[in-house]
Parts: structure tokens; C-alpha cells; sequence
């Protein structure tokens, strides 16, 4: 992979998931345009400290893993088990998310696909045995393209990324044409169903939910060990950081450029795709038509970007976690012919399955739930990026943060406050009883898959675990032996098994 796929990996994996089917809901839920503008533009910034401790800890510690990684390299095993193991669950929500949403967006362009019989209810949204289908297919496509390489479906994510700007680049300009300052108006207005009733809280109710929408900056460090060779591990650090930055801005204008076209009261209502149906009306006749399928082919390809940035992401992370020891071998377990994550895979397809299986109406209790999940695992990256500047402040950092340790502290806060709001119930941030429930299924299901894996036939010294975590310190003890047998500088090189200049930094 490289600086080009990582970047799209990561802009494609945040963008794609809200930016044509959720942005209107972010106004109804924040009490206008301006507190979703302002709430998401704060909530980007305060994501950056945060990303600067991935950045340093991914260049330090060059493997895939993540927060699962990090926290081992800090506070040892267990620890390192339960921040692996949450950031899996943000991951894996997203799956049936996406597919939920797919599912709709096909019927919405394929309205005939809609006639199909009705063979159950979850939460009152209707499952129909067509939706069941086209989700399946759909995640046996998805699970294909992951098995088949991992640089195979980095050029579909590159693919898709770059769709999305284009389009959404298209979108925004055509809604700055229609903009009327008037549409603004008022600046904060109460929903019944609103959690907080003043501006303030709207902002807030905004910020909170940002982590959701803007994960995915996070799969960087899961496929790191992917690099072209020639890409270093500190320009790796920094796309990182911009992709941040880039969505951040990309979703803002979103905000502001739709949210001025019409009445922002009315369109925050609209169901998905609304963004699609408020341009198609805004320009009405063939002009209106192509902006509206060009929404549409936009709102799928950030979709696929999202669901396949997340497999890959996903995938990985489980198949570190079951080479490590901290999961059953079955997570470990490869394809042969193309030497892929096969039981972390199919754990994933399932996850993706299930999507079409529950409908829609559990949507915001999967985007409250992947929240906390991904700020837990954020949490502990900065966490233990401020603990390693304490007590191992000789490790090698090709990058570091900007800031110094005020920025990694100021991460840690940021991530544990918003932790804390989750779980309490008079909070706008309170993920309600059903994301609670699940969270502590999957607590306890993590927990036994631990049990299995640490207290059978698996067991492993701390040495044997070091070496699976850190492969590509046995690159560098290989390369040590051979520069020791060198008779010459070209010896030397034909030695090299890191990318170039990261073993002379090493």
C-alpha cells in the first residue's frame, strides 16, 4: 500500500459513512445548521490530539494491531485484550450498519425491489425476504474481495474514496448555488424528542457522536504492515493526521452547503436519501434528475468505502488478536492460496450479514454503541502514549507528536469524558439501555474467548508473545545476524528487510 491507498483507506473509511445519508439527521439532532456546523467542526479538532498519539505510537510500533499493540506494550496482556477487543466491536457495528443502509438505498433507486413479502419485525421495522437477499449477496461480495488480497481491495477502497470526493465536491458546490442565508433560521430551534434544550446542548449532542462518524483513521495502524516498501513509517504518521483533518472540512461544508438550500427545519426531517431529494427539488427538471443519481452513486460508493475500510480493518485486527494468543486460534487461521485472515473473516461476514436481519431501527443504538467502542480504544492508545514517554522514553519514535505530552494528555481527557457521558442517563450522550446491554454481551463473550485462548492449550511465555506481537523486531534481530557476517556494503543492503531507511532509524 501506498501514501495515496492509505489515505484513501482512511478518508474513504470516515467519509463514507455519513456524509449523503446521515447529515440531515445531525441538524434535526443538534436543534439546527450552525450548532451541527460548530459541535462538528470542535469535535474534529478535539479528534486531532488524538490521532497525533496514533500517529506516534503506529511509527514506534510498526505492526498491525492498533490499540491491541499499544496497550500491550504499555500494561501488558490483559489490558491489551480489552482495548483490541472494543475497538473490534466499533469495527464490526459498522458492518451491519452499512448494510442496513445499503439495503435501503438500492430499494430507494430500485423501488421494485421493495415488492416483497414482509416475514417479520425488529422494533418495528419491517424485514422482507428481498432485503435479506441483496444483504447477503452483498456481504459474500464484500468477504470476497477481502480474502482475495489485501491489495485488491485497496484499489476498490481507492476507487470509491475518490467517487466520493468527486461527487461530494459536485454536491457541495451545487448546494452553495441555491445557499440563502434566510434557510439559516433560527439558529437553534427545539425537536420534542431532543435531548437538550439549548444551544449549548445541541453543540454537544453533536460532538458526542462524532467519534462514530469520523472513525476510520484508525485502520491505518491496522494495515500498516501492508506498506509498499519506499513508504516510510513517519509519512504514514502524517497522512494520518491529515486525512483527519480532510474529512473534517469535507463534512463540514456538507453541513453547511445542504443545510442552506431549504428550509433547514424541513429538510432535517426528510428521510434518507435526503440530501438526493432535496437537490432534486431544489433544481427540478433534468439538472435535478442528474444531481439526484449523482447523490445516490455517491451515497453507495462512501457506503462500500465505509463497509469495505471496516472488513479490512476489522479482519486484521481480530486475526492479530488470534495470532497473539489474546483470541482463539480459529481468528489466527489463514487462506492458503492467498495467504488472507480467514476465520477473523468469516467472523466479520456474519457481523455484516446480520445487517439486513435487524432493520433499520436499531441504527442509532448500533451509532451510539460503535461510539463508545471506538473512544474506549482511543482512550488507551493516548493513554498509553502519555505512560511510554514516561518509562520508555528511549524507544524510537520516527514520529512525534506535536505538543509534546500536553497533546497526549489532552487526548486522554478528551476520550475518557466522553466515555463517562455515554453511560449516564440524563446525558446527551447516553447511549441508551439497549447499546448497554450489548455492551456487556460482548464484554462477556470477549471475556470467555479469553478465558479459552489463555487458560488451554495455547498458552504462551511473554518472549513468544513478544515476537507475535512485534514481527518486525525478528526482521531486525535477522537483520543484525547478517550485518554481522557482512563483508561489504552491499552485503548490507541485500540485508535489509524494512523499508528503506527505517533500519538505519531503528
Amino acid at each position: 500500500m501506498t501514501l495515496v491507498d492509505f489515505f484513501m483507506l482512511s478518508f474513504g473509511a470516515m467519509v463514507g459513512v455519513g456524509w449523503a445519508v446521515s447529515s440531515n439527521n445531525w441538524i434535526y439532532t443538534s436543534g439546527g445548521v450552525i450548532p451541527a456546523l460548530i459541535g462538528f467542526i470542535l469535535g474534529t479538532l478535539l479528534l486531532v490530539p488524538i490521532g497525533f498519539c496514533y500517529s506516534e505510537l503506529m511509527g514506534a510500533l510498526p505492526a498491525g494491531g492498533g490499540v491491541m499493540l499499544y496497550a500491550y506494550r504499555a500494561f501488558g496482556t490483559f489490558i491489551s485484550f480489552i482495548g483490541g477487543w472494543f475497538v473490534a466491536l466499533a469495527y464490526i457495528t459498522i458492518l451491519p450498519w452499512e448494510a442496513i443502509y445499503i439495503n435501503d438505498i438500492l430499494l430507494e433507486i430500485f423501488p421494485t425491489l421493495g415488492n416483497s413479502p414482509v416475514i417479520y419485525q425488529v422494533l418495528g421495522s419491517d424485514i422482507t425476504l428481498n432485503g435479506i437477499i441483496i444483504g447477503i449477496v452483498l456481504a459474500i461480495l464484500l468477504f470476497y474481495i477481502n480474502i482475495a488480497g489485501s491489495k485488491q481491495a485497496a484499489k476498490i477502497q481507492t476507487k470509491l474514496s475518490a467517487t466520493i470526493i468527486i461527487i461530494g465536491v459536485i454536491v457541495i458546490i451545487a448546494s452553495f448555488i441555491k445557499f440563502d442565508l434566510n434557510n439559516l433560521k433560527p439558529i437553534y430551534y427545539v425537536f420534542k424528542d431532543n435531548g437538550h434544550r439549548n444551544i449549548i446542548g445541541g453543540i454537544i449532542s453533536m460532538i458526542v457522536i462524532v467519534p462514530f462518524f469520523m472513525a476510520g483513521f484508525d485502520t491505518i495502524p491496522q494495515t500498516i504492515e501492508e506498506s509498499h516498501r519506499e513508504v516510510k513509517f513517519a509519512e504514514i504518521a502524517k497522512v494520518l493526521a491529515v486525512s483527519i483533518l480532510f474529512a473534517g472540512l469535507f463534512y463540514s461544508f456538507i453541513i453547511i452547503s445542504t443545510g442552506s438550500v431549504t428550509e433547514w427545519r424541513e429538510y432535517s426531517q426528510l428521510m434518507p436519501p435526503a440530501m438526493a431529494e432535496m437537490l432534486k427539488e431544489a433544481y427540478g427538471g433534468i439538472i435535478g434528475k442528474i444531481l439526484y443519481y449523482l447523490v445516490m452513486v455517491g451515497t453507495l460508493a462512501g457506503l462500500f468505502s465505509t463497509w469495505n475500510g471496516m472488513f479490512m480493518a476489522s479482519a486484521r485486527l481480530l486475526e492479530s488478536m488470534g495470532r497473539t494468543s489474546l483470541l482463539p486460534r480459529f481468528f489466527a487461521t489463514e487462506f492458503k492460496k492467498w495467504g488472507t485472515p480467514k476465520g477473523a473473516s468469516i467472523f466479520c461476514f456474519i457481523a455484516a450479514a446480520v445487517g439486513p436481519l435487524v432493520g433499520s431501527n436499531l441504527i442509532s443504538t448500533l451509532t451510539s454503541l460503535g461510539s463508545v467502542a471506538f473512544v474506549i480504544g482511543w482512550f488507551m492508545t493516548c493513554v498509553a502514549c502519555v505512560y511510554l514517554r514516561f518509562n520508555a522514553p528511549k524507544m524510537f519514535r520516527p514520529y512525534r507528536a506535536p505538543g509534546g505530552i500536553f497533546t497526549l494528555i489532552f487526548g486522554s481527557i478528551i476520550s475518557f469524558a466522553i466515555i463517562v457521558l455515554s453511560f449516564l442517563p440524563n446525558s446527551v450522550a447516553y447511549m441508551g439501555k439497549i447499546g448497554i446491554v450489548l455492551f456487556f454481551v460482548w464484554l462477556i463473550l470477549g471475556l470467555i474467548f479469553y478465558l479459552i485462548s489463555n487458560r488451554g492449550d495455547r498458552r504462551i511465555s511473554k518472549s513468544e508473545r513478544d515476537h507475535m506481537m512485534y514481527p518486525w523486531k525478528v526482521q531486525v534481530d535477522m537483520w543484525e545476524k547478517e550485518v554481522k557476517k557482512a563483508d561489504t556494503p552491499e552485503d548490507i543492503d541485500k540485508a535489509k528487510f524494512l523499508p528503506e531507511g527505517e533500519i538505519d532509524d531503528y
